[in-house]
Formats: C-alpha cells, structure tokens, sequence
C-alpha cells in the first residue's frame, strides 16, 4: 500500500506543477450503449441536435438502471451510522443498489437493510501492517463485484478510495467530511492536500466543515457541496410513560432536567465543561438535575462530580438504545461541543421539541436560530453557558415556545428524506457529467 500510496502522491504533485493550459476541441467523442453493443460517434454537438436528444435520451434511460453503490467505512455507530443507514434504508424503491463494507461492528440504532462485508481487525493490527491488509482485501472485493461508485467515510477509507481510483479499480468516487478534521493531524492533510484532485464529489454536512475543506484539503469548491445531516420525524410524537423514566432515573416531575446525549468519552464534545456549569446553575435552580446519555468512562465523570460537589444532581445513564424515552423527559438539551459537523443528537432533540443551548461550532449556527429555537454560546465559556440554561428554566413558556421553534425548523430543512434526495441526485450527476 505504501508503494501505490506513493505513487498516487508523486502522480498527483506532479499534475499540480504542469501548467494549466488547455486545448479547445471542437469535437466530442461520446460512446453511446444500446442493448446490441457501442457506437463511437465523434461529432460537433454544437451543429448535432440529434446527437443531443439521443444522449438526453440515453440519460434518462440510465436513470431507471440499477445501480450499485459500495460504501467504505471505519464505523457503523453514534450519528454517522445512524444517518447513513437512515438514509439507505429510503433507497428500496429507487434504481441505486447499496452494499457496504465496514471495519468496526454495527452499534448503530439503525437496523440496516442492505449487505455489509466487515473486515474486523486481525492479531496484527499494527500501523502499517492493518492498511497494507485492508486495502487488500478491500481491493479483491471490488474486482469480484465491481461497484458503479463508491463512497468513503472517515479518513483511511478515504486512502484506499483514491489509491484505488489511481489503480483504475474505481471508476467513480465520492467522500464525505463530518466534521471539522480535528483528529487530523498536519501529515493526514499533506496526503488529502497531494491526492486532492482524485474524488468526483466531496459531500460537506455543513458549510462550516466545507470552508475546513477547502483551507486545510484545498479541494476545488467545484467539487465540493454542502448536504445537511437529517433525522427522520414521526407526525406525533411517541407515548411515553413518563412516570416509568422518573422513576428508573431517580427524580420526579418536579424536577427540571437538563440532558446531554454524547459520546463523552471523546475529549471534543467538552462534557467537563457541562459539568463545571452545574454548580453555577443549581444555585440558581436547586431543582434542576442533570442527564448524561452515552458512550464513555464513566468513572471518569463520577470523579469529576465529586471534586465539584455534584453528585446528587448528575445522573449517568449510559448508552441508551431508546433515547426518545429520555428526549421524553427532558426540559432543556445542550452540547457543549469545542467542535462538530452537524449534530444529528442537536436535530433529534429539536425534533422532539426540546430548547437547545449549544456551544457557536461547526454547523451549530447552520442549525439552532439564536434566540428562536435556543441559544448560542461560545465555547468553553462556563457562565454564559449556565446563564442561558437558568434563563430557560425559569421560564417555562419560553422553553415551550422555542421548543415548538425548533420542531418547526427540523420539519423544513433537516429531514431524512431531503438528504437522501440530494445525495442520489449527486451520485446521478457524477454519471452523467463522465457521459457528457
């Protein structure tokens, strides 16, 4: 892998140093498939209006072809997978086969409707020795069943992908970026920086993450477009027993909850900084109490909970398949995030109605009107965080208001299917553009 990874990098640096310079054609070759074989036709479209409504033709034919998309990813879990897979399941009625291949196994909450091949880590799982292995086999699956397209998430899959479309293996490739990069680090960006001209697509979920793109990658922003993450919303809401939840989480209905959903075990989603807030807001709010769901070392926040005197106000409950069970109990949701994409947790919680107070990152803003549908805080900053949490629970009817805001919001711009539309209308268009 490293000898065709640096090839890739010598191919592309040196493309980058030839001179921009192009030459005009007045003629253009096109192969046009029929059921009996392929015609070469080499023609001046210009002069050729019959040329042009056979290749119209041909596209819309094309559009009612199956066609078979493989995804590369490192992970089927948190709010990536859960899109992804919320997004394919929507594709059964349409010409576009999915299939995916994953390295890590499904914690997704999403069950998922299409084949995935995982290729789990081996006693040998050792850098370079993993990459060399993955890209291997990942390369054998797609002789034997080549895709019409392929379409990387997160960093290594994205390596393999252009190291495979330079190898010819892919004809057509599409990326996406979650978020902002913060786990690269200035070698991973070398190697997207000298590569930059292979993907077909690069799908940004946000525009803030887009100008990351752009700045750090130097992608053409031709090539670039902004698809915001959506969530897939119910007419009504789900019943809940509520009195069940209070129950099992040890509080009443006479409290007010505070709830966070977050992998909190990854230092970015800024968890300690919720819990440095507490203090301040429970002065203010004594019957406020605080909601941590997710993936994380636990102890690790119990302790910090205990230097800071919170204990009896912080619940920890875990990973939670059912998380509208606990949106159901919740009064205000917050994030205090040093970095993100597009939240799909901060879309649930406004789905469900909720006033958000979040931390001005990634695509927060591209999501939350501030003072609409919830608050805006920098991050990091504790009092103006707990300020406008104390705000919100003060006021009931203001929590109700925005709450009703958001849903609002969601219903417009951030659902499922919007996302799952645009991301088939990019994948038809790359087809067509290789035709053109």
């Amino acid at each position: 892998m490293l000898t065709a990874l640096r090839d890739v990098v010598m191919t592309e640096a040196s493309r980058e140093m030839k001179s921009n310079g192009c030459s005009s054609l007045s003629s253009t070759s096109i192969i046009l498939n029929s059921c009996n074989g392929s015609i070469l036709n080499t023609l001046d479209r210009k002069s050729s209006p019959i040329l042009n409504a056979l290749i119209s033709e041909k596209r819309i034919i094309a559009q009612n072809q199956v066609r078979r998309v493989l995804f590369l990813t490192e992970d089927l879990g948190g709010g990536t997978g859960n899109h992804l897979l919320s997004m394919i399941n929507l594709w059964e009625k349409t010409c576009w086969q999915a299939e995916m291949i994953s390295q890590s196994p499904l914690t997704a909450r999403i069950a998922p409707q299409i084949p995935i091949t995982f290729f789990p880590r081996r006693w040998f799982d050792r850098y370079p020795l993993t990459q060399i292995h993955r890209l291997l086999q990942i390369r054998h699956y797609m002789m034997q069943n080549p895709p019409d397209l392929v379409h990387c998430y997160f960093y290594w899959p994205i390596l393999y992908g252009r190291i495979l479309k330079r190898l010819g293996i892919i004809k057509y490739l599409i990326e996406n970026r979650e978020d902002q990069g913060f786990s690269w680090n200035q070698y991973d960006y070398a190697l997207l920086r000298m590569t930059r001209s292979l993907p077909d697509r690069v799908i940004c979920v946000s525009e803030a993450v887009r100008q990351v793109v752009l700045e750090k990658e130097g992608i053409d922003p031709e090539r670039t477009v902004v698809v915001h993450n959506g969530i897939e919303l119910s007419p009504l809401p789900r019943s809940v027993n509520k009195s069940e939840v209070y129950a099992e989480l040890g509080i009443t209905k006479e409290h007010c909850v505070v709830g966070m959903v977050a992998n909190f075990n990854r230092p970015v989603k800024g968890v300690s900084y919720f819990l440095e807030a507490i203090p301040l807001i429970i002065q203010a709010v004594p019957t406020a109490r605080f909601l941590i769901l997710g993936l994380g070392n636990t102890q690790e926040l119990r302790n910090q909970a205990q230097l800071l005197g919170i204990e009896p106000y912080l619940i920890l409950a875990g990973y939670q398949e059912e998380v509208e069970r606990y949106y159901a109990i919740m009064d205000i949701s917050v994030m205090t995030s040093l970095s993100e994409g597009l939240s799909i947790t901060l879309l649930e919680s406004m789905g469900h109605s909720l006033p958000v107070v979040v931390t001005r990152v990634g695509g927060n803003p591209e999501v939350v009107i501030d003072g609409e549908t919830g608050y805006l805080v920098p991050p990091r900053d504790t009092a103006a965080f707990a300020k406008r949490v104390i705000e919100l629970l003060k006021n009931p009817a203001l929590r109700v208001r925005m709450g009703q805001a958001g849903r609002r919001r969601v219903e417009r711009c951030f659902q499922i299917h919007q996302a799952s539309k645009k991301y088939l209308e990019i994948y038809t268009e790359v087809l067509q553009a290789s035709s053109a």
